[in-house]
């Protein structure tokens, strides 16, 4: 039976889902790691040519989501982070229930 979220199951969301971690633009993690357009585009969820589109000073640039940046902003902690992460918290956020 479904139940309703916890208040401190709505300040989790509020305070680290909605505001954490900061966007990062696809730019900033190209600086940051050395992925191919082909692996950005893997990462971030989209199409090489979306990643080109992000990436080019013409006509055709496009800006990076919120939702996309976001993303990729918490790759980079993931990466960064990767040997911290407890593999119990790893095997929680996978699996299903």
């Amino acid at each position: 039976m479904a139940r309703p979220p916890s208040d401190q199951q709505w300040q989790l969301f509020e305070h680290l889902y909605l505001r954490c971690p900061p966007p990062l633009h696809p730019a900033k993690f190209l600086e940051a790691w050395e992925v191919s357009y082909s692996e950005l585009a893997k990462l971030s969820g989209v199409s090489r040519s979306t990643i080109e589109h992000w990436m080019s000073h013409s006509a055709s640039h496009r800006e990076a989501t919120l939702l996309h940046q976001r993303r990729l902003a918490a790759i980079d902690r993931l990466f960064r982070h990767v040997d911290r992460i407890p593999t119990d918290l790893i095997k929680c956020w996978c699996d299903s229930d």
